[in-house]
């Protein structure tokens, strides 16, 4: 049994073995493969860098002037791709064959990093030949966009030149500043042209941007400033000159304008222009110009102001006449209310409400009188800017509607005094009609008597109605309680006639039970015995009770009749 053990352990150990080496084959041959096929991307890849047409960019160079910065940059540029060629590369085509090599013997630690060097000296070379082949399309690009450029160039140049000539007299002191410009800019041409015959196509280039920006500028300054010159020499001082003669006139036809400062702001523009005048020399236009638009909405606004106050004074001339009108009516409207009113109170008693009311409209109309004669004596002294009195005006109006409103509402409610005396007779005499109605109902109803609490209810009522007639007696009448007390008698009033009615259907309903009964007494003990004890509280004037007892002995018998019983009872007393 030992010895089979033993030979089983030394072929176990064989299988792992050849599991284990089987292993090491695959991975060693997987690994290889992979590194196999990264050493040929990137073979093809130096091969691709190799066949490029660097050579033929750079020879695009060889059409420009050879000298100065494009022979400096040509030398650089073929220096830099031979050492590509001839050693940066050829060192890769070595390093790859390591690579390959130490692949074959297993050595994969040493071939990954190997690739990982090899593929980052690739990327080297591609950035570098990228900004090379960069530079050389900004180099040949610039001595392109420069000759097509300066074409322009020379030709608005020309053209500012004659304007300048041309309107020499209307740019005044600013034409020998713009000359300057121009000649500056005739040396910088020629500094283009040098640059370009050195072959500094880049430095040239920049050169013709600023000549072209500043040419711009040069033109601006040639068309704006003539304009600028006007509005400072002429037109501004002719607006300040008008502008101060016609606050002159104002002020002698009365109008006060010491708010608008006007003086001030004239002599503030006038030393502006003296500031604006030496900075368009220097041709400081663009900051000039913003600045002189400022200074005419200044001037217009003023102009605004002036207008402003002779509107002013139309409104205040037509509406003082206006409020000194309505004032007028105002205080007859008050002596026809307070006449009113006075007798009013000799009838109706008035609440102290509505005498304060009254006492509060006098007051605000002497306020309003204090007011309009502020306003008068100022437009007569000439002692306050009309777009003041203006607003003073306007709120004299406003208030005075106001108050014309409030006598009204006061005047409507005196009226209201003798429509409410006459709605409270008008009442009196349909609570007393309803009153006999339901007296009349229950008359007719034959009722054996009436329940003590019906009766107090009843003269509770016409108690009431008495007291009503008594007030409406009184003078001077109170309509104020009347009408509370005439709330009263409406609630008594409709509580009565509702118990009236209640009462009198409870009472033939019950009858009509009792007589139906009569019919099963003789059958039915206990319904026999229910009829009596209704019939009991019927004598007694107790026709709840009655009603309920009825009720309970029919519903032994005959429920469904009930309801029948009920509707047929109800519909006639109702109607």
């Amino acid at each position: 049994m030992d010895d089979v053990e033993e030979g089983v352990l030394p072929l176990e150990y064989i299988v792992i073995a050849i599991i284990l080496l089987v292993a090491v084959i695959l991975y060693g041959t997987f690994a290889r493969r992979k590194i196999y096929n990264e050493i040929d991307r990137l073979e093809e890849w130096k091969i691709d860098i190799l066949n490029r047409p660097v050579t033929d960019e750079i020879s695009r160079v060889k059409g420009l002037t050879m000298s100065g910065q494009t022979e400096e940059k040509f030398e650089k540029w073929r220096e830099e791709w031979d050492e590509i060629v001839a050693v940066k590369l050829p060192n890769l085509e070595e390093q790859l064959m390591d690579t390959e090599e130490a692949a074959e013997k297993y050595r994969f630690r040493k071939a990954k990093a190997t690739l990982v060097e090899t593929r980052e000296r690739l990327e080297q070379i591609e950035k570098r030949i990228e900004l090379m082949l960069e530079d050389i399309n900004e180099l040949v690009s610039s001595e392109e966009q420069n000759r097509t450029d300066i074409i322009s160039v020379q030709e608005v140049f020309r053209e500012a030149k004659q304007r300048l000539l041309s309107q020499n007299r209307s740019l005044g002191k600013a034409y020998p500043t713009l000359d300057a410009e121009l000649d500056e800019l005739k040396q910088n041409l020629k500094h283009y042209e040098q640059h370009t015959e050195e072959g500094n196509y880049l430095e040239a280039r920049s050169v013709l941007m600023e000549i072209q920006e500043r040419l711009t500028a040069v033109q601006d300054k040639i068309a704006v400033t003539p304009e600028l010159i006007a509005l400072v020499h002429t037109q501004i001082p002719a607006q300040l000159k008008e502008l101060e003669d016609g606050t002159s006139a104002m002020a002698s036809e009365g109008y006060v304008l010491d708010h608008l400062e006007i003086q001030d702001h004239i002599e503030q523009v006038e030393s502006d222009l003296v500031r604006f005048e030496s900075a368009i020399e220097k041709t400081e236009v663009q900051e000039m110009k913003t600045e002189i638009d400022s200074v005419r909405r200044s001037i217009e606004g003023l102009y605004d102001q002036l207008e402003a106050e002779v509107d002013a004074r139309h409104l205040v001339t037509e509406k003082v006449e206006e409020i000194e009108h309505e004032l007028f009516k105002t205080n007859s409207y008050l002596q026809d209310l307070q006449e009113e009113t006075n007798v009013v109170q000799l009838s109706y008693r008035l609440e102290e409400q509505e005498l304060n009311m009254i006492k509060d409209i006098e007051l605000k109309i002497s306020d309003m009188h204090i007011r309009f004669n502020a306003v008068r004596e100022a437009v007569d002294g000439n002692q306050q800017a009309y777009t003041t009195l203006a607003e003073s005006v306007l709120s004299l109006k406003e208030d005075l509607a106001t108050i014309d409103h409030e006598m009204q509402i006061q005047k409507e409610n005196l009226h209201m005094l003798r429509r409410d005396e006459l709605k409270a007779l008008d009442t009196i005499k349909d609570l007393k009609r309803k009153l006999i109605e339901s007296r009349r109902m229950m008359k007719l109803s034959n009722l054996p008597g009436i329940p003590e609490s019906y009766l107090d209810g009843y003269e509770l009522a016409e108690d009431i109605i008495i007291e009503l007639s008594e007030r409406l007696s009184d003078v001077p009448l109170d309509i104020y309680q009347i009408n509370e007390v005439l709330a009263d008698a409406e609630r008594a009033v409709e509580h009565s006639t509702e118990i009236t009615k209640k009462l009198v259907e409870d009472a033939v309903l019950t009858e009509r039970l009792i007589q139906f009964g009569n019919r099963y007494r003789g059958k039915h003990r206990s319904v026999d015995e229910l009829l009596q004890k209704a019939e009991n509280h019927f004598r007694q004037y107790e026709y709840d009770d009655a009603l309920s007892t009825a009720e309970a002995a029919i519903e032994k018998v005959d429920p469904q009749v009930l309801q029948t019983l009920k509707n047929d009872v109800r519909e006639p007393v109702e109607s």
